[in-house]
């Protein structure tokens, strides 16, 4: 008996075996794939104006069928469903940004399972061949965020996935949205890095229209400094194209005719406003908007020259 229920069983597995080896293979008709490059942005000044770039979604299908395939294909992103989308540095800082779907950057490239707005293509395959193509991904820094930090920013996407529906014969298929295989496409990161930017501008100091320089003549003006939030500055003042170098030689001329005044960082104009950083220039820290920085002038008794218009210019220089 036991020598028969050995044999039994020696049987049943050469015929286990036997099955197995000559079960015919079936084949995929379509197999697809795709891998997403990583979005650069490199130096942005988000605070003044927005910075476009691109990233490439390349997409490949092999066709085993017996005749030619035409292949939708829809890409969906895994991450912030958000219009926009934000990137943050280590301090958690955000900075917003968009990926689209079409070269005028309208459309933000979303998910099929959230219902918005999807990656789509049509690839032709001939029978027994593989295509490929590459799509560009048009990308986005919105401008207009004068609260953005200078610094490195990142945002990372987990891995997409893609669906795809064929159609034999080389003929147009239905959408990919709600029928067809599935793929998944690469994980891919977003950064950029904010710059430390400053702008400025500054406003006319007109001392008026004055008769003889009997007393002292007094004046205003402002300077407007605009720099990223958080970015440390110094505003100097020069010594004026007749100054000969020297802020204390400041003077506006007429011809061979001049008249000397004085610029100061205080109302009561006793401190001269220079050009040597922490001695005798006026510090801030940008906060990502305009801030206004009052100029206070003087024209002091001297002797009075010809009558006219009396000019000088003065460069305004912001160290950061």
């Amino acid at each position: 008996m036991n020598h028969t229920f050995l044999r039994c069983c020696a049987v049943l597995l050469l015929i286990g075996f036997g099955l197995a080896w000559f079960k015919p293979a079936h084949a995929q008709a379509v197999s697809c794939s795709a891998s997403m490059s990583d979005v650069n942005f490199g130096n942005v000044d988000p605070q003044s104006s927005r910075t476009d770039t691109t990233g490439t979604l390349a997409y490949s299908c092999t066709n085993n069928d017996h005749g030619p395939q035409t292949i939708a294909l829809c890409f969906s992103l895994l991450g912030q469903e958000t219009d926009p989308r934000s990137m943050a540095d280590g301090a958690g800082d955000a900075l917003q940004f968009q990926l689209y779907t079409d070269p005028a950057r309208t459309q933000p490239w979303g998910n099929m399972g959230f219902g918005t707005q999807v990656q789509g293509f049509l690839l032709k395959v001939a029978s027994g061949q593989t295509s490929s193509a590459s799509a560009t991904i048009q990308a986005r820094v919105l401008g207009g965020q004068t609260s953005a930090v200078p610094g490195a920013y990142t945002d990372f996407f987990l891995p997409g996935y893609f669906r795809f529906t064929t159609h034999a014969g080389g003929g147009t298929p239905a959408s990919c949205l709600d029928s067809g295989d599935f793929g998944l496409f690469n994980g891919f990161r977003t950064t950029a890095q904010v710059t430390a930017q400053c702008t400025v501008s500054a406003a006319t100091l007109d001392f008026g229209t004055v008769g003889l320089l009997a007393g002292a003549v007094p004046g205003t003006s402002t300077i407007s400094v605009q720099c990223a939030s958080g970015t440390p500055y110094d505003v100097g003042l020069d010594a004026g194209l007749n100054g000969g170098g020297n802020i204390n030689a400041r003077r506006m001329v007429l011809g061979a005719n001049s008249i000397a005044y004085q610029l100061y960082r205080d109302p009561g104009r006793t401190l001269v406003w220079g050009n040597t950083v922490d001695t005798d220039t006026v510090a801030g820290t940008g906060n990502g908007n305009a801030q206004s920085l009052a100029v206070y002038g003087s024209v002091p008794t001297q002797p009075t020259p010809p009558a006219g218009t009396y000019n000088d210019t003065i460069t305004v220089t912001v160290t950061y």
